[in-house]
């Protein structure tokens, strides 16, 4: 079994990668920056390729050379999030980056992927958007905008790569801030959130270890937010 999870160097991606690795998969990771930590995924036998999304010819680089080799699974991991500039030109250059990394790397990983998950005869496409696609906070225009633009490319991979290819996603709530939320932020998140607590990593986790194993699941997406989409986001 073998998988490619993008967005690999930290955070959710990382954790997916080791999870991978317990259960018996060959995982190839892919990451931006190279840093320290990667090199416990490599010491687990992680194959990791570098590629920069918002640059497409590194997005078909990476994508030929896992087509090199089988492939059952992959996992749409790679997020870009910055804080929303005041300037127009600022801002539209956010939106491009935000769309190369949530859409355009996603929708060319897929083709250039399809025929190796269609021929696994168990191919499955995960993909992680978030649940703010539902009520888009202020201030995160690029980062919401492409990630719901990623949950409609999502939804009609289902319908073009069916019944060969199985395609899900996930919608994470707060499972891990960021060391930038202040704790005023975490609280009145927290408290907006029917279970009260942070979900941490291990139910997103859990959601693509379901959606791996059940094959009768595709244009599904799965809420993993502890009840934060109850409540006004």
């Amino acid at each position: 079994m073998r998988a490619l999870v993008t967005g690999c160097g930290r955070r959710l991606g990382f954790y997916l990668c080791q999870q991978l690795v317990a259960a018996g998969w060959q995982v190839v990771g892919q990451y931006r920056r190279e840093h320290a930590g990667l090199d416990a995924l490599r010491a687990l036998g992680g194959e990791l390729i570098q590629a920069d999304f918002t640059h497409q010819e590194e997005v078909q680089a990476l994508g030929q050379a896992v087509a090199q080799g089988p492939l059952d699974l992959l996992i749409h991991n790679a997020s870009l999030f910055e804080p929303e500039a005041a300037d127009l030109n600022a801002q539209l250059s956010q939106f491009e980056r935000c769309y190369q990394v949530h859409m355009a790397a996603p929708l060319a990983l897929n083709r250039l992927l399809a025929e190796r998950l269609a021929h696994s005869g168990r191919g499955s496409i995960i993909v992680i958007t978030d649940i703010y696609i539902h009520a888009p906070p202020a201030a995160m225009a690029a980062y919401v905008a492409s990630k719901a633009g990623l949950h409609a490319l999502a939804m009609s991979a289902a319908r073009e790569l069916a019944p060969r290819v199985r395609v899900n996603t996930i919608e994470p709530g707060p499972i891990l801030f960021l060391d930038e939320h202040d704790t005023a932020w975490r609280e009145q998140v927290l408290a907006r959130t029917p279970l009260a607590c942070e979900g941490g990593l291990q139910p997103i986790w859990q959601a693509v270890a379901m959606l791996i194993d059940n094959p009768f699941m595709t244009g599904a997406s799965l809420r993993v937010d502890g009840g934060r989409s109850l409540a006004t986001l």
